[in-house]
């Protein structure tokens, strides 16, 4: 089968020992067939290796417009299957448009990347959003609300919008053949457990994954990848069915009475009922080989079943890709994490491209992409921009237009921080970002736009903090090509040192405001029920553990300046004669008086 997919290995690392032997760069693009059009919008990306799929949420990059979101160099975006399934999906399909309504695209199917307007990106569809898995992340995405159901034979959980649902195969190939993403990901049993798995869970999640990988691959082809289910399923109908039969002749049996006893002493037998072969009808498919196909490589903790699954995942022809699972692995540390990982690298072709979720800090993305990881997403910039805070590492020597007479190098800047309220300087001199070319927006503006609550604030932040992601990684590809990946490494680890221990704790100023951003809306909720006089602004509470001292006091001087306000008015509707309290029952018995007076004249 002819992969839709182009994955070309230009150069590997030029050193021959240590860290950096198996870091190669190259290119990960559609077939020449797949690319549509004329007009560049159009025509799909070039993601070069290493590099990045954009982090989405629901078929959206957090924080980016359209207009900053084709700015990025990234050639690729992670959708989660999980978060983008409709409710009336995949039961019914009857919504989906069955050609494009796009005059650049009249008479081809509609796909999911029209669908998000990601024409000119690789989409790339998984089953799961896998950021929640780190804890770091958690305040960020939506995890679970409570523990999923395990996966069975037939089906996997998902955590949706909507609640938990259940996504059989057949469910699955529906929303591939209707969505035609550019590459999705094989259905797996992912192991989704915080704790660490037992051996046999393990053994039982790599088989169900390997078996529905096989029928995937049947599906993909135009072939029947579910007779073989059908063939058991109507074998177990057929069993019950005997088992009835037997069951209706014991009975009457029983009912005969003495004749069944007759027969037994003179050794009559019952006669064997013939099973008939079972024949299962093939259903034509529709192939969908324009659609790469990623397998998911699991194994948990396991050294032998990581090997084990390695192994049997790269028989399979028709595999275009590897996703290499460290969600099972979310209960250990980084190094232990990376040393799995390289179990499973060390079973897999070298000619095919591997992705990674789960490592995102710049040190351990150098780690990884030693050991030969191709692709990452960009969960990382998208934490750092839901925290406030700036990149402003680099990778090799100092960029051009940076301060090098300041000694003091910093990986990150938090622009909640008060300090940053008088700076009228770029986030990074030098940077090439909408927000620091030309000094077009200041550290003081943001800061600013932070504690204010505008949504520019993110959407600048976003914007920055995922071009030096790029940029880390267009430096990491070249110290690639010319062999000094492993110097350049070690110099950024010295100076940037590993990434901080990231907590849920929010900056107090980010506290402050989102506290009083809570007690705004339940006032103007409580304005809709005709109830703002009962609930104001001191009236509410904030739910928040964490809150401290600082939005204590805050709180108390509202509380108090609101209080304030509402004495004064009520003074001011009291010397008008009419006691603020019972204003609107004073009014009420006016009106009523005045109907009764005209009723009586």
């Amino acid at each position: 089968m002819t992969s839709p997919l182009k994955f070309q290995i230009k150069q590997t690392s030029t050193k021959s020992t240590g860290a950096g032997e198996s870091a190669r760069c190259g290119t990960f693009a559609l077939s020449q067939s797949t690319s549509i059009g004329t007009d560049q919008q159009h025509v799909k990306r070039t993601i070069e290796t290493p590099g990045c799929l954009m982090y989405s949420q629901k078929g959206a990059v957090p924080h980016l417009t359209p207009d900053n979101l084709r700015q990025q160099s990234f050639g690729g975006v992670n959708v989660s299957l999980e978060q983008i399934l409709q409710t009336d999906q995949p039961g019914s399909f009857s919504k989906w448009p069955e050609t494009s309504p796009i005059p650049q695209f009249t008479g081809s199917k509609f796909t999911l990347s029209e669908y998000l307007r990601f024409q000119d990106l690789i989409t790339f569809c998984d089953l799961r959003d896998y950021s929640y898995a780190a804890e770091t992340f958690r305040h960020h995405t939506t995890p679970p609300t409570k523990k999923l159901a395990s996966n069975t034979d037939y089906h996997a959980v998902l955590s949706t919008p909507k609640g938990v649902r259940q996504l059989t195969l057949d469910d699955y190939l529906k929303t591939v053949r209707h969505y035609r993403p550019d590459v999705v990901v094989a259905l797996a049993d992912t192991i989704a457990e915080t704790t660490t798995p037992n051996e046999k869970r393990v053994r039982k999640s790599l088989e169900r994954s390997l078996k529905w990988l096989d029928q995937i691959l049947l599906e993909r082809a135009g072939q029947d990848g579910t007779i073989e289910d059908r063939r058991v399923e109507e074998e177990k109908k057929r069993r019950r069915e005997r088992k009835e039969k037997k069951r209706i002749a014991a009975a009457a049996a029983k009912a005969a009475g003495k004749q069944q006893d007759q027969d037994q002493e003179q050794g009559a037998e019952t006669p064997k009922e013939k099973e008939e072969e079972i024949y299962i009808e093939p259903i034509p498919t529709e192939p969908w080989t324009d659609v790469g196909l990623f397998a998911a490589v699991g194994g948990a903790h396991l050294e032998e079943s990581r090997i084990w699954s390695a192994q049997e995942t790269a028989k399979k022809e028709g595999v275009d890709g590897f996703v290499i699972d460290t969600l099972s692995l979310s209960a250990l540390d980084k190094d232990a994490r990376l040393k799995h990982v390289q179990t499973s690298l060390d079973h897999l072709p070298a000619d095919k491209p591997r992705l990674l979720y789960g490592i995102h800090a710049p040190e351990d993305v150098l780690e990884a992409v030693s050991m030969g990881i191709d692709l990452f997403d960009t969960s990382y910039p998208f934490q750092l921009t839901e925290d406030g805070i700036a990149s402003l590492y680099y990778y090799g020597p100092r960029p051009a237009g940076q301060d090098k007479s300041n000694s003091k190098t910093q990986r990150s800047i938090n622009l909640w921080d008060d300090e940053h309220g008088d700076k009228f300087v770029p986030i990074l001199e030098g940077c090439g970002c909408y927000a620091c070319k030309d000094n077009k927006h200041t550290r003081a503006y943001i800061n600013h736009l932070l504690k204010t609550h505008e949504m520019l604030a993110t959407v600048l932040l976003m914007g920055h903090n995922m071009y030096q992601y790029s940029q880390f990684f267009k430096l990491v590809r070249k110290s690639i090509q010319d062999g000094t990946l492993q110097e350049k490494s070690t110099a950024f680890l010295a100076t940037f040192g590993k990434e901080p221990t990231r907590t849920l704790e929010k900056h107090p100023n980010q506290i402050i405001v989102e506290a009083a951003l809570q007690k705004r809306n339940q006032r103007l909720e409580g304005a809709e029920e005709g109830t703002v006089g009962a609930i104001g602004m001191g009236a509410s509470t904030v739910n928040t553990p964490s809150l401290g001292a600082a939005v204590g006091a805050h709180a108390e001087d509202v509380e108090m300046e609101d209080g304030e306000n509402k004495s004064k008015k009520r003074h001011e509707t009291e010397e008008a004669g009419v006691d603020g309290g019972v204003k609107d029952e004073v009014v009420e018995k006016k009106v009523k008086k005045a109907a009764v007076a005209k009723s009586s004249s």
